[in-house]
């Protein structure tokens, strides 16, 4: 399965799990344990439950279809890609190199030695440098950076959805007042009023509502569809559902996807 040609069967974020890319050899494991675990976990502890995030780590051989699908499904749906430098793995740098080239690059952070020394095509990134001898004395800044790389990431919707919310017309704000209380619903087309039908065309190429289903029912066509993380984020910034309820949708989809 090659990167391009595939598409995750999650088509939303993940909002709660970083995803790990790092060398899995005995020398890297107390990065792993000592800076990057302890740095997640004390920034966990000042979130609130249903906020706190998990860890992904690929546990399958990447030659196996599954592993590497199943390595592929992460790496495009977890909040964050944090990737892990020092060893010039070349697995880490392939999956960092798909993470480059398909997702936000709000979502990435990246981490090395401190005296790392990287190669010409990584000598313009940034990353945070650590000390191999001392590594909790960097526990305290990665997980300052993992909370700003959330905040950055969330500004970065913040002025997406923004953009999307200014371009509405009366149509698709007829669409929002109409059913934007409801996380998903069915559209019969042949009882549908016009204007509804155009708003959803345009909320459906604007990726704020995708299709979920569809199916005949008593000989009548049914079109069921669920609002997208921007829709969600959209309804938001004009009160229809609050910050909770945004949220809420979010991950609830995502997990039933």
């Amino acid at each position: 399965m090659y990167p391009y040609n595939f598409r995750p069967k999650k088509v939303f974020i993940n909002m709660k799990e970083i995803f790990i890319a790092m060398p899995f050899d005995d020398e890297h494991e107390n990065v792993y344990k000592d800076l990057i675990k302890q740095s997640i976990k004390k920034l966990n502890d000042t979130l609130k439950k249903e906020e706190q995030l998990s860890i992904y780590r690929a546990k399958d051989p990447k030659h196996t279809r599954s592993g590497w699908i199943d390595i592929l499904e992460h790496l495009y749906t977890a909040r964050i890609v944090l990737g892990v430098l020092s060893g010039d793995n070349a697995n880490v740098f392939y999956e960092l190199g798909i993470a480059h080239a398909t997702q936000q690059i709000e979502r990435q952070l990246l981490i090395a030695e401190k005296d790392y020394k990287p190669k010409f095509d990584l000598k313009d990134l940034i990353y945070i440098g650590y000390d191999p001898d001392n590594l909790s004395a960097s526990v305290d800044q990665l997980s300052d950076s993992i909370r700003d790389t959330l905040k950055l990431y969330d500004i970065k919707n913040d002025r997406i959805a923004s953009k999307a919310k200014k371009k509405l017309s009366y149509y698709e704000f007829d669409v929002m007042l109409k059913y934007g209380k409801r996380s998903h619903w069915p559209v019969f087309p042949e009882s549908t009023d016009l204007n509804i039908i155009n708003g959803l065309a345009y909320l459906c190429h604007a990726e704020l509502i995708y299709l979920a289903t569809v199916q005949r029912k008593k000989g009548k066509i049914e079109f069921s569809y669920w609002w997208s993380d921007l829709g969600n984020a959209v309804l938001n910034l004009l009160g229809i559902i609050d910050e909770a309820e945004m949220n809420e949708r979010m991950l609830n989809v995502y997990l039933s996807c």
